[in-house]
């Protein structure tokens, strides 16, 4: 893996990517965002007192935002900004810090993957010239730069978090596809301790993943007659529920005798939360939806009913729209907002072509095998998440906050197609 960072490194114009990047981060933490939580994500302010709480001990079941439930669903960013805490940083400061780091350190790593997927492509490479590929280096800098995805990276919010564990779990997934020996083992851990983190993140978002990433690692395992990374995955899917479960602090003795025992960690409860939510759906987009500037229509289809037949059927039958307003809108001309409401549409603009794009070249026949599984899995894993994404989300603020997570297997996508395949040439220097 180190040799890795190395090899990535000799790429100029990689370099000036990532460097520009860390440059501008710098510049907008110093310079342009206020001492007090963005306009584009208020919520800022909520991660920065739960770090100042975690950084003075306090016990999280007495957060007085959320309880612990905010503290279980971000503790990959709320844990490490209470560490900076604890060295002196303001909170705000603090959790801007720590997912700025990770959204510079999802380019990284996207270039990590991208190299992996090389190798397992033609495991014969030896150098590749990113100076030749401009489409390549162009989809990186889409990635880097992109408004929206840039700006969920360097304010305080827990974005950059998920899209960094679920794209280093990714990566880590390619190399162990191509390695052997020793290096397995190393990878299946790597594997499970970035899916744990990754619940750590955003439970939801790294379940969709799970369930998807373990159906074609059955798939791959059926091949290849190897198990490690279906074991991986279910591990770390496993870990990921005991991860984002608080146990609860022993209570005092009622008597010298009878002291209370102390409450256990119940991830199958966490679990069962969490595939049940569809009967709690209708309600929490009606609760996203208050006071929001761009709020969606209440939905009243399911009408409070607790029948899951008919649960699933409203769902169903919202869905055409809903996924359509969570991938595309807001809408230019369509829908007149707020300055930032306006910022977003633009952005659509790019996403009406993305999204199609990327979904035509991951479904096409006539690519190789390996190029073909990578973009079904990746395609399932956008559409599975969009789709459940839809359904909850009750304004189209939150909704474009939360696209970004599907960002990057759009992108990576586009990278691997065969037209946007890279020259190579043969030199002595080697990845390994």
């Amino acid at each position: 893996m180190i040799n890795d960072f190395r090899f990535a490194l000799t790429s100029k114009p990689v370099i000036i990517i990532l460097f520009t990047s860390a440059a501008i981060r710098i510049l907008v933490h110093f310079i342009l965002l206020p001492q007090s939580p963005s306009v584009f994500g208020p919520d800022e302010g909520t991660y920065a007192l739960l770090a100042i709480y975690v950084a003075q001990g306090l016990p999280v079941e007495e957060f007085p935002l959320y309880g612990p439930g905010l503290y279980n669903s971000a503790k990959s960013l709320a844990v490490p900004s209470a560490l900076l805490v604890r060295f002196g940083f303001e909170g705000l400061n603090a959790v801007r810090i720590i997912a700025s780091v990770y959204g510079l350190a999802s380019s990284v790593f996207m270039v990590l993957s991208f190299l992996a997927y090389l190798r397992l492509r033609n495991p014969n490479i030896q150098i590749f010239n990113y100076a030749f590929d401009k489409k390549y280096i162009s989809l990186l800098a889409v990635f880097t730069f992109l408004p929206s995805n840039f700006i969920w990276s360097t304010i305080g919010l827990r974005e950059s978090a998920s899209q960094f564990w679920l794209i280093a779990t990714f990566y880590f997934t390619l190399k162990l596809l191509n390695s052997n020996g020793r290096d397995t083992w190393k990878f299946t851990v790597f594997i499970l301790l970035a899916l744990t983190l990754a619940f750590g993140a955003r439970p939801q978002t790294a379940l969709v993943f799970s369930f998807i990433a373990m159906f074609f690692a059955i798939i791959i395992s059926v091949k290849r007659q190897t198990f490690s990374l279906a074991i991986a995955i279910l591990i770390g899917f496993f870990a990921g529920q005991i991860f984002t479960t608080t146990p609860t602090a022993p209570t005092a003795p009622t008597a010298p005798t009878a002291p209370t025992a102390p409450k256990t960690i119940d991830p199958l409860k966490t679990i069962q939360n969490q595939i049940f939510i569809l009967r709690t759906l209708e309600n929490r987009r009606n609760v996203n939806a208050i006071d929001a500037q761009s709020a969606l229509p209440k939905s009243t289809c399911q009408n409070s009913s607790t029948s899951l037949v008919i649960i699933i059927s409203c769902n169903i039958s919202e869905l055409p729209y809903r996924i359509f307003a969570f991938l595309f809108r807001p809408l230019l001309f369509f829908d007149r907002g707020s300055t930032t409401q306006n910022f977003a549409a633009l952005e659509n603009l790019g996403w009406i072509m993305l999204v199609p794009l990327s979904t035509w070249v991951a479904l096409r026949k006539k690519q190789g095998a390996i190029n073909r599984l990578t973009g079904l899995a990746l395609i399932s894993y956008v559409f599975v998440f969009a789709s459940s994404a839809a359904l909850y989300e009750g304004n189209l603020g939150t909704a474009f906050r939360h696209k970004s997570t599907i960002l990057w297997p759009l992108i990576f996508i586009l990278m691997i197609t065969p037209s946007l395949m890279p020259k190579f040439r043969k030199e002595t220097t080697t990845v390994s």
